[in-house]
């Protein structure tokens, strides 16, 4: 970038005496480094190197050219190094495809927020029954799933965790678990993996066995039994926030967060030779819960 390539050949060429070796270290054959050096030579009117069948020792006015340049030739490597590795970076950011498991409009919304910090990462919607393949052959760099997957060679890191709410009516102050046998309560599809829905039924039932639980597509169409106080709704703090917004319940509804839900969480996958990579281009927001992203609409 800021060094000739002819200047390039002679300090590798005259610190490891070897064109063997220089040709291993410059990734070229050693006939274009022998012209190169030739080339130098002729710029400058006088021989660098002594050469010998495969080795090539500094002459005394090459030797001063290089104790001379040597410092110099250091500072500028380190500069040119530095810009290298940020314009490396950059095509990491800018060439990431992350395929999404699940993309609602609650996971939607995380992701936009999130999306300030990754400059040009992009998403593409990923059908979980094909994630995997895609990953493997290249077609997406990483995965973003609530699923825990668990194979040889996959990187797993945490890329979202939050908490689980129950949605209420403004006249029903708190809801316990105890409650659910006298109030239905409603776990929409649209809003958690079907792992998840498993765990949280288990967990009401096992609670409280007589409990009425219903689980339906898309809660969206019950938030008038919700805001009747007639039932009640399990989501996470996201989707409330995206109801929140869509519908201006803020007179209707309230919410109360139930700690003894497991929080759900989001990974996201990537092959381990890509983790470096993957990092790089999403900075810092891996494994950072953004508690702020979500206000507090209690």
């Amino acid at each position: 970038m800021f060094v000739s390539s002819n200047l390039k050949c002679f300090i590798v060429l005259a610190r490891e005496k070897s064109l063997k070796k220089a040709s291993e270290i410059l990734f070229v054959t050693s006939s274009p480094i022998s012209r190169r050096i030739k080339l130098f030579e002729d710029e400058l009117g006088y021989k660098l190197f002594s050469r010998t069948d495969h080795d090539f020792t500094l002459t005394k006015k090459g030797l001063e050219l290089y104790e001379k340049i040597m410092p110099y030739y250091m500072k500028i490597s380190e500069i040119e190094a530095s810009f290298s590795q940020k314009t490396h970076s950059l095509n990491i950011k800018r060439s990431l495809m992350i395929g999404v498991e699940n993309l609602n409009h609650f996971l939607f919304n995380i992701l936009v927020k999130k999306r300030k910090k990754t400059e040009s990462v992009s998403y593409c919607s990923s059908d979980a029954a094909k994630s995997l393949e895609s990953l493997l052959s290249g077609e997406v760099q990483a995965v973003i799933s609530h699923r825990e997957i668990a194979e040889n060679g996959i990187s797993t890191m945490e890329f979202y965790s939050e908490p689980i709410c129950y949605l209420l009516a403004k006249g029903i102050e708190r809801y316990q678990v105890s409650d659910m046998k006298k109030i239905p309560i409603i776990i929409p599809r649209n809003g958690f993996h079907e792992h998840y829905i498993k765990t949280a039924h288990m967990k009401i039932l096992n609670t409280c066995p007589n409990a009425q639980v219903i689980i339906v597509d898309d809660i969206d169409n019950y938030l008038f039994l919700i805001k009747s106080g007639d039932a009640v709704g399990l989501m996470s703090e996201s989707m409330v926030l995206f109801y929140k917004n869509k519908h201006c319940f803020d007179t209707d509804l309230n919410y109360s967060i139930d700690r003894s839900f497991p929080e759900l969480k989001t990974y996201i996958y990537c092959l381990k030779e890509c983790e470096k990579n993957l990092k790089t281009a999403m900075g810092s927001i891996l494994s950072e819960y953004e508690n702020n992203d979500i206000d507090c609409i209690r």
